[in-house]
């Protein structure tokens, strides 16, 4: 309440995180005591070839000496095809980012190699060169940034990319009007939510204050010619929660 005894109106916040995985982030965002306003720009489904390549890729997992892993989608598409195929002996996996490696152990699979900066850039930091065996499986969204699977042709290795998922903008979806709703704050959760947020809703209804998880998501606001407020480092749910909580108490 204000110094007269009134209610104070809670501070809105735009979350763009697909419906699926939106619902800690959603709950963690009411606990810091913003209002959440919802508006899916991503739905995540299963890629064109209905998920064959990953299964004929993890019928020969055997011959790959690296799997590579860069979201909590791929994790799981991942982890769920090679149990129905009955795998039980992996190569050695790489993770981009903590929300992926979190669901690959609690899927009961172990990282090896997990970039401290949640980009591929990082994850190429540290890659090692190949030795003997050259083979890597690349499991990604469809129309992921190409940066992985050509830097590791060119340094040497054989790579396979497979796409386990695909992310789309969603055929539904309710009306948003920023006029009306008088959000504060916008999330942007990867460079697929920025591009289908201005198809859904136009640029006019983006919220002044723009939150984005990381680097390649920033760039995608900045070619829209729209400012980043703020860049979550981490770039994952925790970092987004720090850049909210700055907001309420700044430094």
């Amino acid at each position: 309440m204000d110094s007269n005894g009134n209610q104070l109106e809670r501070p809105s916040v735009v979350v763009t995180r697909a419906e699926s995985q939106s619902t800690e982030l959603i709950e963690a965002i009411h606990g810091l005591g913003f209002k959440v306003i919802a508006r899916p720009a991503l739905e995540i489904t299963v890629p064109d070839d209905q998920g064959a390549s990953l299964r004929r890729a993890l019928q020969t997992l055997s011959n790959y000496e690296w799997v590579i892993l860069t979201s909590t989608n791929g994790v799981s598409e991942f982890v769920k095809a090679s149990k129905e195929l009955d795998i039980q002996t992996y190569p050695k996996i790489a993770v981009i980012g903590s929300a992926t490696e979190k669901a690959l152990n609690n899927l009961g699979l172990t990282a090896i190699l997990s970039p401290h900066q949640h980009v591929a850039e990082s994850l190429l930091e540290i890659f090692p060169s190949p030795e003997g065996n050259n083979n890597v499986l690349l499991s990604v969204a469809a129309k992921s940034r190409e940066l992985l699977p050509t830097t590791l042709k060119e340094r040497g290795w054989n790579v396979l990319v497979v796409h386990s998922y695909k992310s789309i903008r969603p055929k539904q979806f309710q009306p948003f009007d920023n006029d009306e709703e008088n959000a504060e704050f916008i999330i942007f959760t990867s460079p697929s939510t920025v591009i289908n947020f201005i198809e859904m809703y136009g640029k006019e209804n983006i919220p002044k204050q723009i939150i984005s998880i990381g680097p390649v998501t920033s760039e995608e606001v900045k070619k829209n010619n729209l400012k980043v407020c703020r860049e979550a480092n981490p770039h994952d749910s925790s970092g987004i929660l720090q850049c909210l909580k700055e907001f309420v108490n700044p430094m």
